[in-house]
């Protein structure tokens, strides 16, 4: 943790204090576990007590034998966020109630018992006159505190929700019928109507209730957000399983699996088993049974339910009784599992229709308080009565378009308040045209002790330590609007992280239904454009994606390279920075309307290139370490298991192949374990090699196998092996040398990733895998047909065979508005 007592204040008192009064702090563990990078609350309990002052300097705060000094900038705030924290954790033993005895004495392992605790008061009084002076933030304060309570009565009314409102919400839910607890209307016209149920109830619930509130009126899922919803959902669920599981679908034919609540929290877990005891019974025995129904949300994602289907997550060994002429397609889970997509609907019947929604704005990318306001990525607003819905902006309908399941934006950006009418209700919504700058303390850096690269041994390395700009002479071209938005929505989500199927479902909502690359391909330019970095959990078989920082890189004698994430609000800020400067900022477009731009920093003499380094704070990038070709580990992998093979020509690991043929690579699992998956190279003559990283092992593979692997054309690389892509790290290196990002480019009739490359970079990356400068003229000839196949509109969803590239390929499907 670079800064905790600063990390305490933005997120406790700061960011919320700029939409209002604060009455209350709300430190969830999540929180914990998300400020400190680690999955173990034990874990970051400990490192949260680790980051406060020693025990003799603590004790001395609480008895205000050392107070804050007036008009200083206060430097306790963590400690009023541990005591906050402590009354409210899990971790927390239900019987604990006493502020010193039971809960501050237990966390910190040191006896409080009569203890004196004057100095919480001042620590408080002097908080809130330093945010009211230096912010203008109201933070109000408990005026009514019980005599018996005084000198930590505000600790124990500010945090939320202690025991004393978890003991009201158990009151709460013993008044509201089954069906409807978690409908927030119902919820919050009991609390309304029915205040002598819960008794007295301090400062801190009657402001999280109120926040909840008007999150409910506005729409959206923000009141899901609010603490008073997540506390209560916490009640209902310790009595009620109401989760769902998800399945997710990789770009290499693996799948991830998730529980989901209610309130959008996603888990990954190995097996579907793991969530038994948190899903409904009905769907858990279908768990237990071994075949769970799918249904299919879109976007590459699947919900478990009890409808019959065509799309199973089944065992393994239920799928060995099944007829193989009955299945359409099987895809690995883990080794007991597999999603299967059968020809017919099994079981029969039909899919149950969904419930009308609730009337409110849905869907959208959160920036801050408000949403993202370009679309397709904009909310849209639902109801049961869709007709009866109207929008407006500065108090003057405006046009949307009508859908099935409600209306949505017209094309293009907006921004501004836009409020939703349906007979007598209202839904209020705040738009925005860009995604807010990421700062240092807020984002999830890369750490290698919790993730290792997606690009593996070859991470941090470049085919060559030169890295001056030279001349590319290939046709340039603005990123379109739509790659923009992805941009836009991709830049703010990753902050915290983001898993690699939300990421995915952004990219395909983004897309246009035709005239577009591959999903995959497109998140994959990101990465190699530096804007965000694939990961793999080491202590979970799942991926996850974070965002790189910014970085500068002094290059000749007047130039600053910029890399790293480069959305709207940081290039605004650096023609801004180097307008002050007396620079200029450079715009270099990619090789097709897919490709992110780079940006440089001209600058006419060192003075002003320090300036705007200066001005901007960014860091120097690093010094990259030379790239060796392969580094494959040649140990043993004992206790995995073999779920899948490569197949080489359409680029995933199937389920079922010919076990005949030993030479593969094969996708390994660890049963009961939660270790990430292996890939192990076997090839007849050669030694067994194994890699943690899906896109490296097989680009290894088949460089051990032999054979051109690229084709360099007029500045352009292109990979001839289905899913054979060049490292990240190398990507980003290319396209340093020519500021020309790679990205999918349109070629012979189909998207294809394309890297620009320079002639003298050339020569570096052909010495590390196989590259040829030409097809052979009659092979090109013979596959021109195949071309004019794909192009050809009446052919979509039709599969061809190219021996060229040695794979099928199928002529692309419009991609259906899900």
């Amino acid at each position: 943790m670079r800064n905790f007592e600063a990390e305490c204040i933005e997120r406790y008192f700061l960011a919320p204090g700029s939409t209002g009064p604060i009455g209350s702090v709300y430190v969830a563990d999540e929180d914990l576990l998300d400020i400190f990078g680690v999955t173990d609350l034990e874990q970051a309990r400990k490192q949260l007590i680790r980051n406060l002052p020693h025990i003799d300097i603590l004790r001395q705060r609480f008895s205000g034998a050392t107070a804050p000094l007036k008009g200083r900038a206060p430097d306790y705030v963590r400690i009023l966020v541990f005591l906050c924290w402590m009354q409210t954790t899990k971790t927390r033993q239900r019987g604990d109630r006493d502020f010193r005895d039971d809960i501050l004495a237990k966390q910190l392992g040191e006896n409080f018992k009569g203890a004196s605790m004057v100095g919480l008061d001042l620590m408080w009084g002097h908080l809130k006159e330093f945010l009211w002076r230096e912010h203008g933030i109201d933070l109000v304060l408990p005026e009514n505190v019980p005599h018996h309570i005084r000198r930590i009565g505000r600790t124990l009314q500010m945090a939320f929700p202690t025991w004393r409102d978890r003991a009201a919400l158990r009151k709460l839910r013993q008044f509201i019928p089954q069906e409807r607890l978690l409908d927030p209307l119902f919820v919050a016209n009991r609390i309304h109507t029915s205040r002598y149920i819960l008794g007295d109830t301090m400062q801190s619930f009657e402001y999280n209730f109120e926040k909840f509130d008007d999150a409910r009126k506005r729409g959206v899922r923000e009141y899901m957000e609010t603490p008073f919803w997540q506390a209560w959902y916490s009640i209902v669920a310790e009595q009620a399983a109401l989760e769902d599981i998800e399945v997710a679908e990789g770009d290499f034919g693996e799948h991830e699996l998730f529980r989901v609540s209610p309130l959008g929290d996603r888990v990954p877990i190995s097996t579907p088993e793991e969530a038994l005891k948190f899903i409904p019974k009905p769907l858990g025995k279908l768990v237990r049974n071994g075949v769970v129904f799918l249904e299919n949300l879109g976007f590459g994602r699947y919900r478990a339910g009890t409808s019959p289907s065509n799309i199973l997550l089944m065992k393994s060994s239920k799928l060995a009784e099944c007829d193989s002429d009955a299945i359409r397609s099987v895809a690995g889970l883990n080794a007991g599992w597999v999603v299967a997509n059968f020809r017919n609907q099994v079981g029969g019947g039909a899919q149950t229709q969904s419930t009308p929604r609730e009337f409110g704005w849905r869907d959208g990318i959160r920036v801050g308080g408000a949403y993202l306001g370009r679309t397709p990525l904009a909310p849209m607003i639902a109801g049961p009565m869709p007709a009866a819905i109207r929008v407006e902006k500065n108090g003057k309908p405006i046009d949307m378009v009508r859908r099935d399941d409600g209306l949505s934006f017209k094309d293009g950006i907006h921004s501004g308040t836009f409020v939703a009418r349906s007979h007598r209700e209202n839904r209020e919504i705040l738009l925005v045209p860009r995604a807010n700058e990421v700062g240092d303390i807020r984002r999830l850096s890369f750490d290698c002790s919790r993730e290792i690269s997606e690009d593996e041994f070859h991470h941090g390395t470049a085919p060559s330590l030169v890295s001056t700009v030279e001349e590319w002479s290939g046709e340039r071209t603005p990123p379109c609007d739509e790659l923009v938005t992805i941009g836009e929505a991709l830049y703010e989500r990753t902050a915290r992280g983001l898993s690699f199927s939300e990421a995915i479902e952004i990219v395909l909502k983004g897309m246009p239904e035709d005239d577009c690359p591959s999903e995959w391909d497109l998140l994959r330019s990101f990465s190699d454009a530096g804007w965000l970095e694939m990961t793999l959990l080491r202590h979970f078989p799942v991926r996850r994606i974070l965002q790189n920082p910014l970085a500068a890189e002094r290059v000749g004698s007047d130039l600053v390279r910029i890399s790293g994430p480069t959305p709207i609000a940081v290039v605004e800020r650096l023609h801004a920075a180097a307008s002050a400067a007396g620079a200029k900022v450079e715009t270099w477009n990619g090789l097709s309307k897919w490709a992110l731009a780079r940006y440089a920093v001209r600058c006419p003499n060192e003075r002003v290139r320090q300036d705007f380094i200066g001005r901007m704070a960014i860091a120097e990038k690093p010094t990259p370490k030379l790239a060796l070709a392969d580094v494959g580990n040649p140990d043993g992998v004992h206790g995995y298991q073999v779920i899948g093979r490569l197949d080489e020509e359409r680029g995933f690991f199937a389920v079922r192949y010919d076990d005949s043929v030993t030479d593969g690579l094969y996708r390994l699992e660890r049963k009961e374990s939660r270790n990430p998956f292996l890939y192990r190279s076997v090839i007849d003559g050669k030694p067994v090699q194994t890699y943690v990283s899906p896109s490296v092992a097989i680009l290894s593979h088949h460089l051990r196998a032999g054979g051109p692997l690229f084709l360099h054309r007029d500045g352009i690389l292109e990979p001839r092996r289905s899913r054979v892509l060049l490292p990240s790290s190398w990507a980003r290196w290319a396209s340093d040398r020519v500021l020309c990002n790679a990205a999918p480019g349109f070629s012979e009739g189909g998207w294809r990733y394309q890297y620009a490359i320079g002639a003298s970079s050339l020569l570096p990356i052909s010495r590390l895998v196989p590259v040829t400068e030409q097809e052979d003229e009659e092979e090109a000839k013979g596959t021109e047909w195949i071309y004019r196949f794909l192009a050809s509109a009446s052919n979509r969803g039709r599969a061809i065979h190219d021996s060229r590239s040695r794979t099928t390929r199928i002529a692309r499907v419009m991609a259906e508005k899900r």
